[in-house]
């Protein structure tokens, strides 16, 4: 094993992460205990907030699937405690990916878990990830009022605005990760093929045969499929 995988994988980062969720599950908690409180006063039963609470929490399962199926991937380069955080928290495995590779690279490293990736590099990505994920809640914190203010002016002028920012906003960010993998070719642009293949492929399912419940199970299935297709081109092309 990589020496700072010893480092990743310490009981201290696991500490720090048991801490991390004990605090989210606290939070859980209180907010199931408001919302029980307010039920009761809008003349809900308790046994009709149970049954919403067991949806709740079924319902919860099928979308956590790929984070964990991103954790076990990250785990491999970056640990299992600090990816853990992250997921559990504010993070996305596409996100963390990119800025643990942007860390590497400023410190002249070309790949994650690269030879030459030493603990400094890798506390280099840790400090890179923490801090840029610090900007979305901060501005949510504090120009949230201001930002649906402006939102729905545009609405009130043209509903139909909203959706296009919306969907070129969402768009942006996809790009930003696809940008490096298609322009590198190879194995890379091949995975992600792959997984967008896979991906069409259960939105035509969705679409043409309404298959609703696969609309739980596409990101999983495209997610394991392209990794799936990494390993058996990776050999292919070996």
């Amino acid at each position: 094993m990589k020496e700072y995988l010893e480092i990743a994988n310490s009981g201290y980062f696991y500490l720090w992460g048991a801490v991390i969720l004990l605090v989210i599950f606290i939070q859980a908690v209180l907010f199931i205990r408001l919302a029980w409180k307010r039920g009761k006063t809008i003349g809900l039963t308790g046994k009709r907030m149970l049954q919403g609470l067991r949806a709740g929490m079924v319902s919860a399962v099928i979308p956590s699937i790929p984070i964990v199926i991103s954790l076990i991937a990250m785990s491999g380069v970056l640990g299992v405690p600090f990816p853990w955080i992250r997921l559990s928290v504010i993070g996305s495995a596409p996100y963390e990916l990119l800025s643990a590779g942007i860390g590497a690279e400023s410190m002249g490293v070309e790949g994650l878990g690269s030879a030459n990736y030493t603990q400094f590099v890798f506390a280099n990505s840790v400090w890179v990830m923490t801090i840029g994920a610090m900007w979305s809640g901060l501005m949510v914190f504090f120009f949230l009022k201001m930002i649906k203010k402006q939102y729905a002016k545009i609405e009130n002028r043209d509903p139909d605005w909203m959706k296009i920012i919306s969907a070129a906003a969402f768009f942006g960010v996809v790009c930003i990760f696809l940008a490096r993998p298609i322009t590198a070719g190879g194995l890379p642009l091949i995975t992600v093929v792959t997984g967008a293949v896979l991906m069409t492929i259960c939105a035509l399912l969705i679409e043409k045969l309404k298959i609703k419940w696969l609309r739980e199970f596409a990101l999983p299935i495209s997610m394991v499929g392209a990794m799936a297709g990494a390993v058996i081109f990776g050999q292919l092309l070996s």
